[in-house]
């Protein structure tokens, strides 16, 4: 028990430290341009976070409906 309590709390830690170096990495690296680019994804990502999952969804829907559409033409 003791084991997974210390696991959690330096999950946590390396996630808590790690999360914002690699954001300090990144913008020290790039220039103006690079940090910009980062904060208008971020923003983007944050306004609407299931973006990607929600147009595959909307795909696989189109998919299904002409199947269904077409195995009821081949019914009839």
């Amino acid at each position: 028990m003791d084991s997974n309590i210390i696991l959690v709390l330096c999950l946590t830690a390396l996630i808590g430290l790690g999360i914002p170096a690699m954001l300090y990495a990144g913008l020290r690296r790039g220039g103006t341009v690079g940090q910009i680019e980062l904060l208008r994804r971020a923003s983007r990502q944050a306004r609407q976070p299931w973006q990607r999952e929600d147009s595959q969804l909307a795909e696989l829907s189109q998919k299904v409906e002409a199947l269904r559409a077409k195995t009821d033409q081949t019914a009839k």
